[in-house]
């Protein structure tokens, strides 16, 4: 399963155009976005909490990816089927000392809106949900100590990749964690969550809106593994070679929902419900000039 990118809802129209740019927003010192004629699988580096603060990077990053981070849109969100998901820019800007993260996504804000003119708003969507619940056979989530420190949010493209156990599950070091892919296995492991944060990571992962119905208060430490599904479908032809085809060793185990069941406790109920979806109204292929 590949992790689908990773929510800020606007209710009412005059949100909306708050979403779009706030005033005197935070901007990089300089940066310079042109279109990408790469279509590899894109790269980028260096930002706030990384070896490189000061200097960010990125190289064939679709701009779906940009819109998403910058600001915070689920995946269930934003269609991928939006032409703005197959346009791809090379990036790189120079990051003011000190900046924190949330301060760097406002910069991306604002580099989105002044060099593309990207315009949104949101729309209500009848979708397929979950509602996460406690499993019948109870919780499985440890309850976190009460001076827990909770995990930190990392850059996506600076998350290290741990070691390799031999179940083909990633292995973090002692007193560590963070959601990571290995190559047959995912595993995320976090301490001092609250269920807005698992319901968040599990939206993100399932690609669609987790509605938290277990009415759980605490916090709590989690260590899941689940299974990738081997699909290369709908990609390009470099893409597939870069992903191979699947080995005829490939380990089996868990789904993502079975490991929600089974490890946590917890069960993924599916019906419909209704949802925020972002419609993009503007935006130029073409960025103004650096």
């Amino acid at each position: 399963m590949r992790p689908l990118i990773p929510v800020v809802s606007c209710l009412t129209m005059a949100c909306v155009c708050a979403c779009g740019q706030a005033a005197e927003a935070p901007s990089f010192e300089v940066a310079s976005i042109k279109p990408s004629s790469s279509d590899q699988w894109f790269g980028c580096s260096g930002g706030p909490g990384t070896a490189d603060p000061g200097t960010w990077r990125c190289t064939g990053v679709p701009l779906r990816y940009l819109i998403i981070q910058a600001y915070r849109f689920e995946a269930y969100q934003f269609s991928p089927s939006s032409s703005c998901c197959r346009v791809r820019f090379d990036v790189a800007a120079k990051v003011p000392a000190g900046t924190g993260k949330e301060q760097f996504w406002q910069m991306v804000r604002s580099l989105l809106v002044e060099r593309l003119q990207f315009k949104f708003h949101y729309e209500q969507k009848e979708m397929a949900i979950f509602d996460l619940t406690v499993g019948k056979k109870g919780l499985k989530m440890k309850d976190s100590a009460p001076d827990a420190v909770s995990t930190p949010e990392e850059f996506p493209w600076e998350s290290s990749v741990p070691i390799e156990g031999k179940d083909g599950c990633p292995v973090f070091p002692a007193g560590h964690g963070g959601r990571t892919e290995g190559r047959f296995c995912n595993r995320w492991t976090g301490f001092n969550l609250s269920m807005q944060e698992i319901v968040k990571m599990l939206s993100f992962n399932l690609g669609r809106k987790v509605v938290d119905a277990t009415g759980l208060k605490g916090k709590y430490d989690i260590d899941m593994k689940w299974y990738r599904e081997w699909d290369v479908e709908g990609l390009t032809p470099d893409q597939r070679e870069l992903v191979g085809e699947e080995p005829a060793d490939l380990p089996h185990g868990p789904s993502l929902i079975h490991a929600v069941r089974d490890q946590l406790g917890l069960e993924l109920i599916s019906k419909t419900g209704l949802g925020d979806v972002v419609v993009v109204d503007h935006f130029e292929k073409v960025p103004t000039e650096n």
